[in-house]
């Protein structure tokens, strides 16, 4: 399947990809074809791992889920921080 797209950079940003190419050899589309290719092997690794706990550590998380602990200073600080930047939820 063939696809196309219209992408508008920066110009800052273009002419770094222009100024790569030329160095390198290579055209702009292969650059960026990479460049996607390395992004999205990346993006997979980061992916959901599965883990697999025993029923001692299972029941350890469940047991902090169902009763967490008062938050902290810390914590508190955290919240007021995280909420005057981006509101409360």
């Amino acid at each position: 399947m063939e696809s196309t797209f219209n992408w508008k950079p920066e110009q800052t940003l273009l002419q770094k990809l222009i100024d790569f190419a030329r160095q390198t050899g290579q055209s702009p589309e292969i650059i960026v074809t990479e460049a996607v290719k390395l992004y999205l092997e990346h993006s997979e690794k980061q992916s959901i791992e599965e883990i697999t706990l025993s029923e001692r550590d299972w029941d350890i998380l469940v047991s902090a889920l169902e009763n967490p602990p008062e938050p902290n200073q810390a914590l508190k600080a955290a919240i007021r921080e995280h909420q005057q930047k981006y509101g409360k939820w």
